[in-house]
């Protein structure tokens, strides 16, 4: 049994490689880099890279993702 307090959740430096679809069809591509915790990483990554692209959230595709 463990008798420590559980630890917060430490905030970790990403990059992603994305691509933007339009149609179906890709028409751009970018990197992003982020300093955030685990559990947004995804969603933070994405809406990042959509606010550089000026478009909907949904239109970003994650190619990869690493953890720096």
């Amino acid at each position: 049994m463990c008798t420590s307090a559980p630890e917060e959740a430490a905030a970790h430096h990403y990059f992603a490689d994305y691509e933007v679809y339009d149609g179906g069809h890709g028409i751009a591509w970018g990197q992003v880099t982020l300093a955030c915790t685990p559990d947004i990483a995804v969603q933070a990554l994405r809406t990042q890279a959509a606010t550089y692209q000026g478009v909907d959230v949904g239109a970003i595709r994650l190619r990869t993702i690493s953890r720096l």
